[in-house]
């Protein structure tokens, strides 16, 4: 029972983190909850590894690996806090940030920001060059969720939790490998 459990998680990480990002995607707004089920799945994660973990007594006093995990979500809060007050991002993007950082501990938060930076970079690219043609694509029939991200990105806002959930989804194999 307990690794039926413990097998669950990666699909409701991946649920809640493509979720989080097409909801940013459509509608400009990562519900608070998402960001909540992530850390609370994470606990629920770290204790169901924790019980499946036999008892291995140490002598050496070192801090276990989930404090690791903590301690780097506090300074990606801090620094997506300091970008959300200079009005770079949102709320929801600081929140929903910090709760996939969590996740990616010490070993992987690098490939995690690199890849991050790729995928938003990638979106900003193909969304300017879409606005700079818009002409081109105004006869067209498109979504209005898509003609409401056009004229948001006229005025620099951004769906920052699309890369976020993305890269975080193609994170799963290493999280969970």
């Amino acid at each position: 029972m307990l690794n039926l459990a413990i097998a669950a998680v990666p699909f409701l990480f991946a649920v809640l983190a493509i979720y989080g990002a097409l909801n940013d995607l459509a509608a400009f707004r990562i519900p608070n909850w998402v960001s909540y089920a992530l850390v609370g799945l994470f606990a629920a994660y770290t204790f169901l590894v924790w019980l499946n973990t036999p008892f291995l007594p140490s002598l050496e006093s070192r801090l276990p690996p989930f404090v690791y995990h903590i301690f780097i979500a506090l300074i990606v809060f801090v620094v997506t806090a300091i970008f959300w007050k200079l009005r770079f991002v949102g709320g929801g993007d600081v929140k929903y940030l910090t709760a996939t950082s969590l996740w990616m501990g010490p070993s992987r938060f690098v490939i995690f920001v690199v890849l991050l930076t790729g995928l938003a970079l990638a979106m900003v690219a193909i969304l300017k060059f879409v606005l700079y043609w818009n002409p081109y694509f105004q006869g067209t029939r498109m979504p209005a969720f898509v003609k409401r991200l056009f004229e948001k990105v006229k005025s620099n806002e951004l769906p920052y939790g699309f890369p976020i959930g993305m890269a975080a989804v193609a994170m799963i194999p290493s999280l969970f490998g």
